[in-house]
């Protein structure tokens, strides 16, 4: 069974996210609930679970703070951000590659996120995930072959391919298991130039027709409905 608890300081949604969770009849097991971050940090060291479900909007200390109250051992668990919608918070969330489910929460995506976790290998580094957060220049990419954390400055493009994400950094190639729409808008520095492709700007050598090329000399497709957002965006950069 996998050992779940829930940290919200509104009960409602608290219960109704339990109550929703085990109507699916999921391998998981409640085996705890808190009503505020500092709860839920002694009840994770008390039950030491598999999955937390933390709410970020809360009194008194917001769920991202968590990485403040508990050493990198011991975050050793998965950890699921509730949230209502907000812009930025969501971005950064992505930009960390953490699950998250939005208030009010579907049933179609909570039964995935479940069966998601059933099917991942091992637990992801969570605390060096939070870190991510508080650096917004760096971006998890998550593979076959493990988790990177890896620097925006050092990412030329990313590509689309079928339902996964190639990344072509200064140094070597990265195949991302999720799709090109999840890296959009996660970064100011990453463009969205063509359905298929995504640059960063800051590595444009020039613009030619229909397309850029970048300093290590490959060139992209821009589509036309794209290019007047990209030359404003560069603009003043190509000024003699």
């Amino acid at each position: 069974m996998i050992k779940y608890i829930v940290i919200d300081d509104e009960p409602n949604p608290r219960e109704l996210l339990i109550f929703s969770i085990e109507s699916l009849g999921l391998p998981y097991q409640l085996v705890g609930e808190a009503k505020s971050l500092l709860e839920g940090v002694d009840l994770i060291r008390k039950e030491k679970p598999d999955v937390v479900f933390l709410d970020i909007q809360m009194p008194e200390h917001i769920g991202l703070k968590i990485k403040s109250f508990l050493n990198e051992e011991e975050f050793d668990f998965k950890l699921i951000f509730v949230t209502a919608y907000d812009q930025y918070t969501i971005q950064a969330i992505r930009l960390s590659a953490f699950d998250y489910l939005l208030k009010p929460i579907e049933h179609t995506e909570l039964a995935e996120c479940l069966e998601r976790i059933i099917n991942e290998k091992k637990t992801e580094n969570t605390y060096q995930q939070l870190k991510t957060i508080e650096n917004q220049n760096v971006i998890v990419i998550k593979s076959h072959e493990g988790t990177y954390f890896i620097n925006i400055h050092e990412i030329l493009s990313i590509t689309a391919d079928g339902m996964y994400s190639k990344f072509q950094l200064k140094d070597k190639v990265i195949l991302s298991s999720k799709p090109l729409k999840m890296y959009e808008q996660i970064h100011v520095k990453l463009y969205r130039c063509h359905r298929s492709h995504i640059i960063n700007l800051d590595q444009i050598e020039k613009i030619e027709g229909q397309n850029v090329v970048l300093k290590d000399h490959q060139q992209y497709p821009v589509s036309r409905n794209y290019k007047t957002d990209l030359v404003e965006a560069l603009k003043g950069r190509f000024d003699d």
